[in-house]
């Protein structure tokens, strides 16, 4: 069982027509707060590349944990929170990025050496604002204050989400009246089938018996009793993440959001997805058609993992990314008047 991580898209190198363009710093960003009564500042971020040519206000919501969208360590290395590929084509739209609660826009990080990606700056704040329906009304909020911000420079909104994001992206999208949605390495039945998924095809692989599949899922079912139990609790945790952000986002059908949607829609999955297993996002599809529905794209990349990369046929063992080309492609979609 493994929980859905953040994108794996740290450090990535630009690519495609946009590749001109230096990979963006927080020094291309200004800064802004809106503020709730509820919620308390909500703080965005919007480049200033396209800052005063018309364009589409393209929002990224991130992936899961505490961690800021600019990351810097102590080697001089650099990672980011969000897609650099899909970045690299900031000369043509106004990007947006909304910080997490309690999680700052840029920050130095430590590195876990054991599993080579970033130590979280989890604290009480984030762990007190992370839930599925804060996330959606910080971000609802934020493009608001972007869109009254940059006014007649905004010719269309596009909600993009990666891997926890992409599980409130078509929320968020119904809300802010935007004109697209994406979901990058997503799901469509709610979270907790991710689990029961993921056993049941260790068994199928001969990995592990049926039985001991069997008590795995007991076990993710004594779980979720518990969370309901405490819904809103800080303490307890399930896959590293408190019960008030499982309460939210375990249960929820994503699927529902976009049935909910008349606007297009695209989901961006691959095959080899460990953490999101792709027999979930199928489901979307499926229920699309069995609805006459032709609002949804479906791209499939049937060798690619959550970070979309794939074996290496030069050399065994490893594997290579090929986010960028389909951030093209992506890029593509987003740029279609349909």
């Amino acid at each position: 069982m493994r929980l859905i991580l953040a994108l794996a898209l740290v450090l990535a190198v630009l690519a495609g027509p946009a590749a001109a363009l230096e990979a963006a710093t927080p020094a291309q960003f200004d800064s802004h707060v809106v503020r709730d009564p509820a919620l308390g500042e909500i703080s965005w971020h919007i480049d200033t590349v396209n800052a005063q040519q018309k364009g589409p206000l393209v929002v990224w919501l991130p992936g899961s944990g505490a961690f800021p969208h600019f990351q810097s360590f102590s080697d001089g290395s650099q990672g980011t929170s969000f897609p650099r590929d899909l970045l690299a084509f900031r000369d043509r739209a106004h990007f947006l990025l909304i910080d997490k609660p309690g999680i700052p826009f840029s920050a130095r990080m430590h590195l876990d050496e054991a599993k080579g990606r970033p130590i979280p700056l989890d604290g009480p704040v984030y762990r007190a604002g992370l839930s599925r329906d804060n996330l959606i009304a910080r971000t609802v909020l934020a493009i608001a204050a972007a869109r009254r911000t940059l006014g007649d420079k905004v010719d269309r909104v596009v909600v993009i989400g990666g891997s926890e994001g992409a599980q409130y992206v078509f929320a968020v999208a119904g809300l802010a009246h935007a004109d697209k949605a994406v979901g990058w390495g997503g799901l469509a039945l709610p979270q907790y089938h991710d689990f029961v998924i993921e056993q049941r095809l260790r068994a199928e692989r001969g990995e592990i018996s049926r039985a001991e599949a069997q008590a795995s899922v007991e076990e993710i079912f004594a779980a979720i009793k518990a969370i309901n139990a405490d819904p809103l609790g800080l303490e307890q945790r399930f896959m590293g993440e408190t019960n008030r952000r499982w309460s939210g986002f375990g249960p929820h059908a994503v699927v529902d959001d976009m049935l909910a949607l008349e606007i297009p829609l695209l989901l961006v999955q691959g095959g080899d997805d460990a953490k999101a297993p792709i027999i979930n996002t199928d489901f979307a599809m499926v229920a699309f058609l069995s609805r006459g529905r032709s609002n949804l794209d479906y791209w499939v990349y049937p060798e690619a993992d959550h970070g979309f990369r794939v074996a290496d046929p030069d050399h065994p063992g490893k594997r290579i990314s090929i986010a960028p080309e389909i951030w093209e492609r992506v890029w593509e979609w987003v740029s279609r008047e349909s």
